[in-house]
């Protein structure tokens, strides 16, 4: 019987963790999963959660808690627990129960049915997304530019809630960064990645530590982390302000043979100008072409984490 670890890192939550592993526990006996759940704690500081976890350990045989020795933030969170998971798949959701755990059957059933598949994103319809307009719209952006930097395939969504294969997650946990983002290092290291549709709860517990400057942080470090495009936009603007300045030059050098510039010393200087700002711009384009190259030397991944 297949083994599966479930990922929920955790942040100031109490409440919510007894109802999911309650929840989990249904789904586990109904079905006739065998499942291993992991807590990541990332909250050291706060004593109520290492109290309740500590207790749910206790009580249930199959419960992981790991205890962050600070806070790292939740993509940190969730690569420790996939770290230290044993399971043939891995699931991953969040503390708050807006995943629902009756959905998860669903992810299994969809791993299932196509051995080519590593990894599943499920995402709910958006009509019927639990999120407050600006997180929505924090989250439509992200969308958007993880589409044009990280070549994601056009319709496919990333979520938090996800499964993937035990290869998978050990190839994403072998090629993080110092500022990873799970769901674009799954990206990197496979397209083998589909959607399905499930449902999305209200937050019923807290609220969401997701503000809208955390999400363009997110959005930033995506870009600047898993992207060389603006250093090859930043490339192609230094070659073209390079040919343009000697364009120029052209130009300057014709008017003063073919029609006589009046202003002494007018197309020297000018040609100067316009030479040493296009050769700026050009070695600026240089720099960021081995930029790119000490990315990609960076991010490189071990060749046993190409292999299926």
């Amino acid at each position: 019987m297949a083994l599966y670890s479930i990922v929920i890192p955790v942040f100031k939550s109490t409440k919510s963790l007894e109802l999911i592993v309650s929840e989990l526990m249904d789904v586990q006996t109904e079905k006739g999963f065998q499942f291993e759940i992991i807590f990541v704690n990332d909250s050291p500081f706060f004593i109520d959660t290492g109290v309740f976890l500590e207790r749910l350990k206790k009580k249930y045989n199959n419960i992981k808690v790991l205890t962050l020795r600070k806070n790292q933030g939740q993509h940190i969170a969730t690569l420790v627990g996939l770290s230290k998971a044993s399971g043939d798949y891995i699931i991953t959701m969040d503390d708050d129960l807006q995943h629902p755990v009756h959905e998860i059957p669903k992810l299994i059933n969809a791993m299932n049915s196509n051995s080519l598949t590593e990894g599943i994103f499920a995402v709910p319809n958006y009509r019927e997304r639990k999120h407050s307009l600006w997180r929505s719209a924090g989250s439509y952006i992200f969308k958007k530019i993880d589409l044009i930097f990280l070549e994601k395939p056009k319709g496919l969504v990333l979520s938090s809630f996800r499964i993937m294969t035990k290869d998978l997650a050990n190839a994403t946990v072998n090629n993080y960064n110092a500022m990873p983002a799970v769901s674009s290092l799954m990206l990197n290291c496979s397209n083998n990645l589909k959607n399905i549709k499930v449902e999305h709860n209200s937050r019923e517990f807290g609220k969401t530590n997701y503000t809208f400057p955390k999400l363009m942080t997110l959005a930033i470090n995506g870009i600047l982390y898993y992207s060389s495009l603006p250093l090859r936009i930043l490339g192609i603007i230094g070659v073209i302000g390079f040919l343009g300045s000697m364009l120029f030059i052209f130009s300057i050098v014709i008017r003063k043979l073919m029609i006589d510039i009046d202003f002494p010393g007018y197309a020297s200087t000018v040609s100067l100008i316009s030479f040493f700002g296009g050769l700026n711009l050009f070695a600026f384009g240089i720099i960021g072409e081995y930029l790119i190259r000490i990315i990609r030397e960076q991010q490189k991944p071990k060749l046993e984490d190409l292999v299926k």
